[in-house]
C-alpha cells in the first residue's frame, strides 16, 4: 500500500511505505520528495523553511499549517513501530532527518 497524490495533468505519486528496517529508503525519499516539490513544500524537508520569528500571526500560523502537511506526508506512508519514534519531534524537517540519519548508511 502507497501514499499518493494526483498531479494536475492526471498521473500519480506513489509514495510507498516505508519499510521498518528502511530497505526502501531510496525509494520512498524520492518519492517523498517528489511530492513535496509538487506541494511546494520541499524546503520544510530539507530545514530551508523554518518556523518564522518576528512574523504576523497569520504568517507563523501559515508555516504551522504547510509543517503539519508535510509531517502528515510522513506519518501517512510509516508504519506504526517508526511513527511512535518521531512523534515527540515537532518539524517536518525533523521527522525526515530522523529517517535520514537512520537509513542513509543502510541503503
Amino acid at each position: 500500500m502507497a501514499y499518493s497524490t494526483v498531479l494536475d495533468d492526471g498521473s500519480r505519486i506513489p509514495v510507498p511505505i516505508l519499510a521498518v528496517d528502511g530497505r526502501n529508503w531510496k525509494t520512498y525519499r524520492k518519492n517523498l520528495l517528489r511530492l513535496a516539490a509538487e506541494e511546494k513544500l520541499v524546503r520544510l524537508y530539507d530545514g530551508t523553511d523554518k518556523r518564522p520569528v518576528d512574523a504576523t500571526n497569520d504568517e507563523v500560523k501559515a508555516w504551522q499549517r504547510r509543517n503539519a502537511i508535510a509531517k502528515q506526508y510522513i506519518a501517512a506512508t510509516i508504519p506504526d513501530a517508526l511513527c511512535m519514534r518521531i512523534m515527540h519531534l515537532k518539524t517536518a524537517h525533523e521527522f525526515f532527518q530522523y529517517f535520514a540519519n537512520l537509513f542513509e548508511a543502510k541503503t
